[in-house]
């Protein structure tokens, strides 16, 4: 037992890890679109691109990992991700052209959206229920940490570090999961993967029509709000001070997040959360002074993880049979649809952020007032 316990502490901490070196530069990319458009000769508008390219490609990939992950040794594929996410990271830093960025992120998206399904797919499998949200909590915490260091470091720190710092991180965990992580699954994933079969459970496409709606219109928001913040004359330190007080607050607000899931019900904390994310969203029109919206944006963080972790947590409690399709299907829509999301927004961006954020706060409400139903939860 004691074995057993000292192992998955091991796999754990490797999961942590991971998922915070392939989020250390996600969320910074919003922070230094301005940056990036400047020196390589590009409106923000343009360059805002590198975050749909990023994403997109991310959640097309994550559907490969379920069957993967029924085939193969899960330590094969966290070697091999991790190879390439360092590679195209390094490329990243080293690109003289918009055109070979938005190549390396693209790349970089396909080998990171490998973290999380398979994260889920452990934590599932070793945790018991009633500790899940608060085990998915840990893993998407350490995710917020890495995010908040690597916005924070994008207002000291050239662009190109943001990228080469991920490679030399990402080397680091590749050689530590060669040398620790030993994982074997004590579940039979040995049938054939078939998402339309997993979707023709209506709970099961109602929980993904949820989660693709509410992503589309959250990444709309949060991934311009570095543009935003330009336009309104902040200076680069500024903008990302303001920024990285989301991934500050997600810290914080997963583990809270998992400990509302577990204590109060899946439904509360996910309903809990939109009412928060819309209610800022709609505050965001006015940006009265700098500290109001680094209020806004705390808050901001914190009702959106709390989201996030009722909705994963709820993932985990299906059978042991479905795991590996609905952990590749949750990132998968999260990504790809955000992706979606950052292109739609910003066309209505141009025109006005004000009445975008009005329109999209109102989207997130109506998902919070439905959120018990699709869910089925309490």
């Amino acid at each position: 037992m004691r074995e057993k316990l000292k192992s998955n502490k091991i796999f754990f901490a490797l999961l942590w890890l991971e998922g915070a070196v392939v989020s250390l530069n996600t969320a910074a990319m919003t922070a230094v679109i301005p940056a990036i458009a400047k020196d390589l000769g590009k409106n923000s508008f343009e360059a805002a691109r590198i975050i749909p390219f990023y994403m997109i490609p991310y959640g097309i990939a994550a559907l490969v990992y379920a069957p993967l992950v029924k085939r193969y040794p899960v330590k094969a594929i966290k070697a091999v991700s991790l190879f390439i996410f360092a590679l195209a990271s390094l490329i990243g830093g080293l690109s003289n052209s918009i055109g070979q960025l938005f190549l390396s992120r693209a790349l970089a998206g396909i080998a990171a959206s490998a973290t999380t399904p398979i994260a889920l797919i452990l934590i599932g499998e070793l945790a018991p229920k009633e500790t899940r949200g608060r085990m998915v909590g840990a893993f998407f915490s350490a995710t917020f940490i890495a995010s908040f260091l690597g916005v924070f470091l994008s207002g000291i720190l050239p662009w190109r570090q943001l990228f080469i710092l991920p490679a030399v991180f990402a080397a680091i965990n590749l050689i530590l999961v060669i040398l620790l992580f030993d994982f074997k699954s004590k579940s039979s994933y040995d049938f054939d993967v078939n998402y339309l079969h997993v979707l023709k459970d209506t709970r099961i496409s109602r929980i993904f029509a949820y989660i693709l709606v509410l992503s589309l219109v959250y990444h709309g928001i949060y991934n311009w709000l570095g543009v935003y913040f330009s336009s309104l004359n902040f200076k680069q330190l500024e903008v990302s001070l303001l920024l990285s007080l989301v991934g500050f607050s997600g810290i914080f607000g997963q583990p809270f997040g998992g400990w509302v899931t577990d204590k109060m019900g899946r439904g509360f904390a996910a309903t809990l959360g939109l009412c928060g994310l819309s209610l800022i969203t709609f505050l965001l029109i006015k940006p009265f002074s700098f500290y109001y919206l680094a209020f806004l944006l705390l808050v901001f963080g914190i009702s959106w993880t709390m989201n996030h972790n009722a909705v994963s947590t709820v993932l985990t409690d299906f059978p042991d049979k479905l795991r590996p399709e609905l952990a590749s299907l949750n990132s998968a829509v999260r990504f790809a649809s955000g992706g979606l999301g950052v292109g739609l927004a910003g066309v209505f961006m141009q025109r006005s952020f004000s009445l975008t954020f009005l329109g999209l706060g109102i989207i997130v409400l109506i998902l919070a007032i439905a959120s018990r139903k699709i869910l089925k939860v309490t």
